[in-house]
C-alpha cells in the first residue's frame, strides 16, 4: 500500500468579475482559528491563492473526505469574506496591475529575481505525493514514471482561459509555468547521489535559492519522503482531484514495484520528444492526440490514457481504485474534463454559466 497525500492550491476572486482578490491572509486566520483534522492550510506566492493539504492517505475513502472538507471549509471562509474559490488553473481575468505578492522573505525576493514573471503568476496547480521512503528507489520511480508525464497533463488540464479569452490550449498553466528557470519534465538520474549532486550545483549557481525552485513537474519532494506529481491544474471538483491523484499512486505503485523486483529501466524518450509530447498535452488535452513516445506519433488522446490505465491495473486493483478511475475515465469520455468543460459552459450559458459551473463543482462531491 502506497500512502499519497493532496495539496491544492485555489485562486481567490471576486464573485462578480472572477478577477483575483488578495484575500489570503484573512482567509489563512480565518481557517487557522477553526479545528481542521482533515487537511492544513498555507501561503502561496501571491496573496489571491491559497494552498490546502490532506495529510498522508492510505485509501480513497480517507482522501475523499479531506477533499471535500476542505474545499467545503475554504468555500465557507471566503464566501464571509467576500470571495470565491475557484478550482481552476488559471485566473479568468485579471487587471494589468501587477500581483500582489505573499509578505514573506522568501516570496519576496523570488518577485524581485522574476519581477515580469510573478507580475502575473495567477497559476494554481495540484500537487500529488506518492510515499517511497526510500531515496535510491524514489530516483528510480521518477525515472520510470517521467514518460508518462505528458499524459497525466493531458488528463488534468484545466486552463483554458488567460484574459477573458480562450487562450486555444486545455492547460494554458503549463505553458506559463515554462518562463521559470528549472521547469519542464526531470532529467533522467543515475541514483539518489546523482540526483543531490546536480541539485547542489543548482542551489550553488545562485539562480535557484532553495530546493522549492527546483520546480520539475515530478520531483522528489524537498520536505517528505515522496516523489511528488506536480503538473496538474487546479482541478475543478473533489472528484477530478481524487481522479488524477489515484491514477498517479497507481503509478508510482507499478515503478515501485518494477523497481523493487529488479526490471530493467524503462526506455525514454528522447529529449525534444518527451518536449513536445507536453507541448502537445498542455494543447489539446483529451479532446485531441497525443504523442505516443515509443512511435513518436499522434494517436488519440483517449488512447494513450487507456494505455497508461492498463499500465497501472494492478496496482489500481490493489488500492481498490480499478472501478472509480476507469468509471471515471468513461465520465469524462462522455462529458470531457476540465478545460471541455469550462469551454462548453463558457458557450452554453456565458460568463455567468461558467461560474455557476465553478461554483457547482467545487463544493460537490467526490464520488
Amino acid at each position: 500500500m502506497v500512502l499519497f497525500g493532496i495539496e491544492e492550491e485555489f485562486l481567490l476572486v471576486d464573485p462578480v468579475s472572477s478577477e483575483p482578490r488578495p484575500m489570503a491572509p484573512a482567509l489563512r486566520t480565518r481557517l487557522g482559528q477553526q479545528d481542521h483534522p482533515l487537511f492544513k492550510v498555507s501561503a502561496e506566492l501571491l496573496d489571491c491563492q491559497i494552498e490546502l493539504a490532506t495529510f498522508p492517505c492510505a485509501d480513497r475513502s480517507e482522501a475523499a473526505a479531506a477533499l471535500v472538507t476542505m474545499r467545503r471549509a475554504l468555500a465557507r471562509a471566503a464566501g464571509e469574506s467576500g470571495a470565491e474559490p475557484a478550482g481552476i488553473g488559471v485566473v479568468y481575468n485579471a487587471s494589468q496591475v501587477p500581483a500582489k505578492v505573499t509578505d514573506t522573505p522568501r516570496y519576496l525576493k523570488v518577485a524581485s529575481n522574476a519581477p515580469a514573471v510573478v507580475a502575473d503568476e495567477y497559476v494554481t496547480g495540484l500537487h500529488v505525493h506518492a510515499e517511497i521512503e526510500d531515496p535510491e528507489l524514489r530516483i528510480q520511480v521518477m525515472n520510470r514514471c517521467r514518460p508518462w508525464i505528458p499524459t497525466l497533463t493531458a488528463i488534468a488540464a484545466n486552463s483554458p482561459f488567460w484574459y477573458g479569452r480562450d487562450s486555444g490550449f486545455a492547460s494554458w498553466r503549463t505553458i506559463l509555468y515554462r518562463r521559470w528557470p528549472i521547469q519542464g519534465c526531470p532529467p533522467v538520474f543515475a541514483d539518489a547521489a546523482d540526483y543531490r549532486r546536480r541539485l547542489q550545483q543548482l542551489l550553488e549557481s545562485g539562480v535557484a535559492a532553495d530546493p522549492g525552485y527546483v520546480s520539475w513537474l515530478m520531483r522528489p519532494s524537498a520536505n517528505y519522503p515522496t516523489v511528488e506529481w506536480r503538473g496538474a491544474d487546479s482541478q475543478l471538483s473533489a472528484r477530478h482531484t481524487l481522479l488524477a491523484a489515484c491514477v498517479f499512486r497507481a503509478l508510482a505503485a507499478t515503478e515501485l514495484s518494477a523497481a523493487m523486483a529488479g526490471e530493467p529501466p524503462v526506455r525514454q524518450p528522447q529529449p525534444e520528444h518527451l518536449d513536445i509530447a507536453l507541448w502537445q498535452a498542455a494543447r489539446h488535452g483529451l479532446a485531441g492526440e497525443l504523442i505516443d513516445l515509443e512511435t513518436a506519433r499522434l494517436i488519440p488522446a483517449h488512447d494513450q490514457f487507456g494505455r497508461l490505465l492498463e499500465h497501472v491495473s494492478g496496482a489500481l486493483s490493489a488500492h481498490g481504485d480499478e472501478e472509480f478511475v476507469r468509471c471515471g475515465l468513461a465520465r469524462i469520455k462522455r462529458e470531457g474534463n476540465g478545460a471541455e468543460r469550462q469551454r462548453r459552459a463558457h458557450e452554453e450559458g456565458g460568463f455567468a454559466g461558467w461560474q455557476q459551473l465553478l461554483r457547482d463543482e467545487l463544493i460537490a462531491g467526490a464520488d
